[in-house]
């Protein structure tokens, strides 16, 4: 077993299309009725999670602790921008801090918000993954500190048995969404992903160069064979295959890229850094909500491309002018 991970420049560029779906995503609405929004991102984002974060017995708990820290650090920094934004939302929208704090702790129940990953007002609803991360970084802690890590190979199938149930059966039976919305959080949607990317990672799918390719193959043909969003609930069942097809393309997806061989790629590193993805992840609804003020697309593919761009320039100038400064300084204290 391979005690440390390098990263895949690949894997990273291909982190920005990911976010590109996750953007048309939530961009979408009944307009869009014929668009393809399709369940890759968030499944494989997990997914890649588990798989780096296996180490050697010797090293597991050093990083499973730094996993704490860096799910900790995302959840605080996505909470504070969009604490922020929700609150200039409220007035740009005609209401005051009274409506804002009664929907944030009343109406929206922020005691589920957290324990479920409940959405909440305006933009922040996808604060949801931040916080499924962080919960799922203090399970992998509590499963490494008891020496139960083998307890992944029955989280993951229990977890996604409830998970399909909810997404499925109840689906049907209820006719709401409130089931899915329930079981895209920490235990049931983040946790079995995270531990299948874990369990991927201490099993070799690479004995011949070609298998790569073929893994290549599978994975764009379960990403094309995913359900429109828009008739989730118009035909039975499609929210089962619909998942399951996304989670298969995502490990498939991993695999190819991982049968690349790892390159050293100081540019993209020095110019657009390692956690770019997350950052524009983080931004995106926020330029979206104010694209949607300001703009208007009759397509959603070049709303969700714009909003992107947008936000990886934004990223872009923040960290290029933190690199900046930080070069400043250096240059001031060794004058």
């Amino acid at each position: 077993m391979s005690t440390s991970r390098s990263r895949n420049v690949y894997l990273d560029i291909f982190k920005f299309f990911l976010c590109y779906l996750v953007i048309s995503i939530h961009l979408a609405g009944e307009t869009y009725s014929h668009f393809p929004l399709y369940r890759l991102a968030v499944p494989m984002f997990f997914i890649i999670s588990g798989y780096f974060n296996r180490a050697s017995k010797e090293l597991a708990e050093k990083s499973s602790v730094g996993f704490i820290k860096r799910t900790f650090r995302y959840m605080i920094a996505g909470f504070l921008l969009y604490i922020i934004f929700d609150f200039v939302m409220c007035y740009v929208d005609g209401h005051g801090v009274g409506y804002y704090f009664t929907t944030l702790f009343y109406e929206d129940f922020l005691l589920e918000f957290f324990i479920l990953c409940r959405p909440i007002t305006y933009t922040g609803s996808q604060l949801w993954f931040l916080i499924a991360l962080f919960i799922v970084s203090l399970i992998h802690f509590a499963l490494v500190k008891f020496d139960k890590l083998h307890y992944y190979k029955v989280i993951v199938p229990i977890c996604y048995c409830i998970y399909f149930f909810f997404a499925g059966y109840m689906y049907l039976l209820q006719d709401t969404d409130m089931p899915i919305r329930y079981t895209r959080n920490a235990l049931f949607f983040g946790l079995p992903n995270f531990g299948l990317g874990y369990l991927l990672a201490g099993v070799d799918f690479h004995k011949k160069r070609w298998y790569k390719y073929l893994y290549l193959v599978f994975g764009i043909l379960f990403f094309y064979l995913q359900i429109h969003e828009y008739h989730l609930v118009k035909t039975q069942y499609c929210s089962l295959e619909m998942y399951w097809c996304g989670i298969l393309s995502a490990v498939f997806l991993l695999q190819f890229f991982l049968g690349i061989k790892n390159s050293r790629c100081d540019f993209y590193y020095k110019w657009i850094g390692k956690n770019a993805s997350f950052w524009v992840y983080i931004l995106h609804m926020a330029v979206a909500v104010v694209l949607a003020k300001f703009v208007s697309f009759s397509n959603l593919m070049v709303k969700s491309f714009f909003v992107l761009i947008i936000s990886f320039a934004v990223y872009e100038i923040a960290y290029l002018t933190v690199m900046a400064l930080k070069a400043i300084k250096g240059k001031t204290v060794n004058t």
